[in-house]
This record gives structure tokens, sequence and C-alpha cells, in this order.
């Protein structure tokens, strides 16, 4: 099993916690997203005061959809630059000193994205993962990481996906070969955040 120690530099990722993704009016909200605001908002109030970088995922897509690609046929269009949807919830807005990783276009929050490079140079070898969606975005984002060789931890009452069956397949998939999934709780005892 999986397991982090005190010598892991450990990064907070949360992954696409924006206005279409979240709030019940918009364009395709996680099933009980609102529910995981308060976790998210707690894990990440307390890496802060523990010198644990908070880094952020913004899911953006050109007005012309020119970079849509082939989501069309699964979903409809969000979080375009132009929207509000694209926009980072109020409840959990990036403070300073935080990162946000922007230009994201797919699932996966490392494809033309400069969040490797940003993690590496903070030499950064293990992530908590927050977000939504834990069967879309989320699962991508920690396929990917697991295959750079970052350790992961996914808080499970941090993330909601598509719907609850759908969440609770991606974390059993997920904590096979992939991350280790936590409750908030759970996270807070491994990582001994105080």
């Amino acid at each position: 099993m999986l397991t982090f120690n005190k010598d892991d530099k450990v990064a907070l990722l949360i992954v696409d916690m924006q206005n279409d993704f979240v709030l019940e009016d918009g364009v395709l909200p996680a099933e009980n997203s609102l529910e995981t605001i308060e976790n998210i908002k707690f894990l990440s109030n307390l890496c802060r005061k523990n010198n644990i970088p908070v880094v952020y995922t913004q899911h953006v897509h050109r007005d012309d959809l020119s970079d849509f690609g082939i989501a069309h046929y699964f979903e409809p269009p969000s979080c375009l630059e132009s929207s509000d949807g694209k926009n980072i919830i109020d409840q959990i807005a990036p403070q300073d000193g935080d990162l946000i990783i922007t230009n994201k276009r797919r699932y996966d929050a490392f494809i033309g994205t400069d969040l490797d490079m940003v993690l590496r140079g903070k030499g950064i070898n293990s992530l908590i993962v927050v977000g939504v969606m834990t069967d879309a975005c989320v699962m991508a984002t920690v396929h990917h990481a697991r295959g750079l060789d970052y350790k992961v931890c996914i808080v499970s009452d941090a993330c909601a996906g598509t719907t609850n069956e759908n969440h609770e397949a991606a974390l059993r998939i997920l904590g096979i070969f992939c991350a280790l999934p936590a409750t908030t709780n759970e996270t807070i005892e491994i990582f001994k955040l105080k």
C-alpha cells in the first residue's frame, strides 16, 4: 500500500472547482459537489498554515470552441473564456501565494500546462488531490501523476464525480495502482496537519 513519510514534499492540488462544475446552475455540475467545499476549504487552510503549497487547476475553453476537440461528443461546452463559468468558486478562491494552473484544456491537468514544471520547481513529489470530477479530470490527472512518479493521496470526501456511483467507482479504480484514497480526517492524520 502507498505510504507517505516526513521527507515527502507535498502540495495540495485543487482540481477544477469552478462555477460550471460546482454550482447547481453550472453547465456541468458534479453531483454533491457543494458538499465538498467545506472540506476543501479546511484542508487548503491547514496546508497554507503548514507551508504546503496550494495549487489550483482552472479548466478553460476558447469561446469559438477551437480547442474543445472530441469533448463535444460527451458534454456541452463549459468554462468558456468569456463566461463566469470558468471562475473558481468564491468560497475557496485562491489566496496570496497560491498557484493557479491556467490554460487547462483537457481532463488531464498535466497536458498542455506547466503543472509538472511548477511542481518539480518546488521539489514536490507527493500530492493531496481534491476537486471535481472524480471520474473525469481528477482521474485523468491522478493517472498521469502516477506515470510521472508522484505519490498521490486522493481525498474521498473532498471530491465529487458526475454521479455518486461514478465517484465511488473512480476511487476504487484509482486506489488499486494510482493513489491512496482517504477521508479528510485521515488525510490530516497521514500528513500530520495541525
